[in-house]
């Protein structure tokens, strides 16, 4: 019963954020709202589908890492520039701890956990690894972040356009400034290289034996989120393939490797 309400929620946060999507390209107006929507539904999924798959004692190291590690890296770009680029954050995310909003954090674990699937499946074919050499995790780790900064073309321009945060000086790529894609691949690389040294001191414990179709539903939440940049056509074009082509090396690795699932 607990294994088919999971599955069903899952589900649901999925086409609920497809959904979200397809407003966004009707309705570009509404980018704002479906955006702080699609936050929390991704949040969300991500909590429950790690649990699901990878034990609540992974997740929380996951989500504990992720969190600590990127609101560090935050609270210095902030603060003095060298990461990301020249910014600060509006009072549009709500209340900061230090220099940065504290839903911050969780954006960055949402993002990340679908990342880490996906490279996951690059690299190897698994959804998850059952153990790694040293030479694995790094190149799973550097795999992740480009996957995850991929996904940063879409979203910084846009919020950067809501206002969410303020460039000091702009930049090339709609108004970002390159250096902040550096940040991103840094800040990430070390999230994920932390994560999956720690990963192989806990357990994994999954819930319940998961379905082959669990496994694509975070790459298609981050194909969900990739369409929404056709909100803007021009960044859309530079997003289908910067997301998409990680996209189709995840399926065809998988197609290899079925049978090691």
């Amino acid at each position: 019963m607990k294994k088919r309400l999971l599955q069903s929620l899952l589900i649901f946060l999925t086409m609920f954020h497809i959904g979200l999507t397809i407003l966004t390209l009707a309705v570009p107006s509404s980018v704002s709202m479906t955006g702080r929507m699609q936050m929390p539904t991704l949040l969300l999924f991500a909590l429950i589908h790690a649990t699901y798959v990878l034990g609540w004692r992974r997740t929380l190291l996951f989500f504990v890492l992720s969190a600590g590690i990127s609101w560090g890296f935050e609270q210095v770009g902030v603060a003095t520039g060298l990461i990301y680029g020249e910014y600060y954050y509006s009072d549009k995310l709500g209340p900061k701890l230090g220099y940065v909003p504290v839903v911050i954090p969780f954006i960055w674990f949402m993002m990340m956990y679908p990342s880490y699937t996906i490279a996951n499946l690059i690299g190897n074919g698994r959804f998850t690894p059952k153990k790694e050499s040293l030479t694995q995790i790094i190149w799973l780790s550097i795999i992740g972040a480009m996957v995850i900064t991929a996904w940063d073309l879409a979203v910084d321009p846009v919020f950067t356009e809501l206002g969410f945060w303020v460039w000091l000086d702009g930049g090339p790529y709609f108004g970002v400034p390159l250096h902040n894609f550096a940040g991103w691949l840094l800040t990430t690389f070390t999230v994920f290289l932390v994560y999956r040294l720690g990963a192989g001191w806990v357990d994994k414990r999954p819930l319940f034996p998961h379905p082959a179709y669990i496994i694509w539903l975070p790459p298609i939440l981050y194909a969900s989120q990739g369409l929404s940049a056709f909100v803007r056509p021009n960044l859309g074009i530079i997003v289908f393939f910067a997301m998409g082509f990680p996209l189709l090396v995840a399926i065809n690795s998988y197609k290899r490797l079925t049978p090691k699932l």
